[in-house]
């Protein structure tokens, strides 16, 4: 469940601290007072999309910290993820004014859409216009699923429907175009012929070019090299080579009888340079021996490369992509050479996947039709104290023809209504009314929500468009269903708000020059006084306060 929430220079709130217990609790408040602003702060760290406007004007950044008690799922998740899995899960958003947002999970570095998918897993919302969502094609397929706990088998069934699609849209196209696949086969044969001939290496082209550019430039070499090493060594016709005039100079110090230490010095370097001169001069000379004048050789690097170039020329590649192009040809060439056999292969396949694809469709049929059937008299259990009378809701599931298979299956569900004994059943969209619509889609958010496992349940102003005995027995709905969920309730009716374990209140301080949003929980008689200004609007009357007394008292709060 959530236990605190943590709210920091978001919108008009500078610093909110709020902590939550087990049960029912309403959040309430003037129009305008910023009652969404708690909730809008609580999105943004389950992952809801940010942007620098939710930051208080004037700040550098908003910071939101949502904890929760642990859960077996969110636990699963989080280890899933080689995140520590503790007793108490941290979801955190910091928004800079510059509309860049980070997300945390204790204190993890993550995407917002980690965070969105950790959340499913410990609260779930419900809002104002889940009523109009009801309407959409999808929604009750979704909510029958989300019931019963099909989801699984549902995504098994999709698994299997884009695989024979797969292999179906695979065979058609081989089927369709035997004779052009035929004709690319053959040119890419001819083409892949050609490179296996010429079979470049990886590596071949720079190994190439560097033998070129040694095998041409060998007699400049040589003779560069043979003038370096006279300059070092000296010849025969040589007497001012490098190595003798160094030994020259050495001799002539021994004929200088001095101890001075730079002196010493002197004759250590010459005999240091002596020393290295005549290491250079075996270098080189051994680096002479190898040099190797090839015109034959060089003629064939030559023959080589021209055969590249002219080979990567005629494909419209680099010659350094050759061997590359070249494999790739190759798997081309390879995953065109489909036999008959090979395409009655394919068929077979694709048949024994239709065929998997149909009996997983039917298993998931004849399990949402029992499903519906248990969903649909939860869900009219709760019409009598909707005020919705004798009205009747059914959830229709129909088995549509193999040829309308789709990811989904073979159902098409819809949910339909009859509003009064004796009239015609309809769709939602035909026959409820909008304030009929708004109780039956209550009443499905509360059978649904009682079973899809999560521990904690907002209800964003779901009660719109009721008020008196039917919100009073709505707000009977939420408590009963806050007994073994925590549920968290936005209202402006003082008949669900009176039902609260726990309640807060939302005002709008506003100063000389700023202005701040207030969230402060109400005990005893502060509840009174909210009831009270709910019930009777701007002046609170003695019979008002004593209205609101005795909701609390008979919702059990006094």
């Amino acid at each position: 469940m959530l236990t605190s929430l943590s709210v920091h220079q978001f919108a008009l709130v500078d610093h909110m601290e709020l902590e939550f217990d087990r049960g029912m609790t309403v959040i309430t408040g003037e129009t305008g007072a910023g009652k969404s602003i708690l909730l809008d702060a609580l999105g943004l760290a389950l992952g809801n999309r940010a942007d620098a406007g939710c930051v208080r004007h004037g700040e550098d950044k908003a910071d939101i910290s949502a904890s929760f008690v642990s859960n077996a799922a969110a636990a699963a998740w989080l280890e899933s993820r080689d995140i520590p899995a503790e007793s108490e899960v941290i979801l955190r958003r910091v928004v800079s004014s510059e509309g860049r947002s980070r997300g945390y999970i204790n204190n993890r570095p993550v995407s917002a859409a980690d965070l969105r998918e950790l959340a499913t897993r410990l609260i779930d919302v419900h809002s104002q216009h889940a009523h109009q969502h009801l309407l959409s094609k999808e929604t009750p397929r979704e909510i029958l699923d989300a019931y019963a706990g099909l989801r699984p088998l549902a995504e098994e069934t999709s698994g299997l429907y884009r695989a024979w699609q797969k292999h179906a849209r695979q065979l058609k196209t081989l089927s369709e175009n035997s004779s052009e696949l035929l004709a690319q086969r053959q040119l890419l044969e001819y083409q892949v012929e050609e490179l296996r001939q010429l079979a470049p290496s990886e590596n071949e082209l720079e190994e190439l070019e560097t033998e070129h550019k040694r095998l041409a430039n060998a007699e400049h070499t040589l003779l560069s090299g043979q003038h370096a090493l006279v300059a070092c060594s000296g010849d025969d016709n040589s007497d001012g080579a490098a190595s003798q005039l160094v030994y020259r100079a050495l001799q002539e110090l021994e004929n200088i009888d001095d101890a001075h230490p730079l002196l010493a010095e002197t004759r250590d370097l010459l005999t240091q340079a002596q020393i290295q001169l005549d290491e250079a001069s075996r270098s080189l000379q051994h680096y002479l021996d190898h040099i190797d004048i090839n015109p034959h050789r060089l003629q064939q690097v030559e023959s080589r490369l021209s055969d590249i170039y002219s080979t990567a020329r005629k494909h419209q590649i680099s010659p350094a992509e050759l061997h590359n192009y070249w494999q790739s040809q190759e798997e081309a060439l390879a995953g065109m050479a489909l036999s008959d056999e090979d395409l009655e292969a394919m068929a077979a396949e694709t048949e024994r996947l239709k065929q998997a694809y149909l009996k997983q469709a039917g298993v998931l049929s004849q399990q949402r039709s029992i499903a519906a059937q248990t969903m649909d008299s939860a869900i009219e259990s709760h019409f009598a104290s909707l005020a919705l009378g004798k009205a009747r809701f059914a959830t229709r599931v129909t088995r549509l023809p193999d040829e309308d298979a789709a990811a989904h299956g073979l159902d098409e569900i819809v949910f339909e209504v009859q509003t009064n004994p004796g009239m015609p059943w309809g769709t939602l969209a035909k026959v409820a009314s909008g304030g009929e619509l708004s109780r039956i889609s209550l009443a499905i958010q509360v059978v649904t929500a009682a079973t899809c496992g999560v521990p904690s349940l907002i209800f964003d102003e779901v009660d719109v468009g009721i008020g008196g005995g039917t919100a009073e027995r709505v707000g009977r709905l939420m408590r009963s269903l806050g007994e073994h969920t925590q549920i968290m309730c936005v209202t402006h009716q003082p008949q669900v708000a009176a039902q609260a374990h726990q309640h807060y209140q939302v005002s709008k301080v506003s100063g000389d020059t700023a202005t701040h949003t207030r969230i402060r929980e109400l005990q005893d008689k502060q509840r009174q006084e909210e009831l009270a200004r709910m019930l009777g609007g701007v002046e609170i009357t003695s019979q008002t306060l004593a209205h609101a007394e005795e909701m609390l008292a008979l919702a059990g709060n006094k």
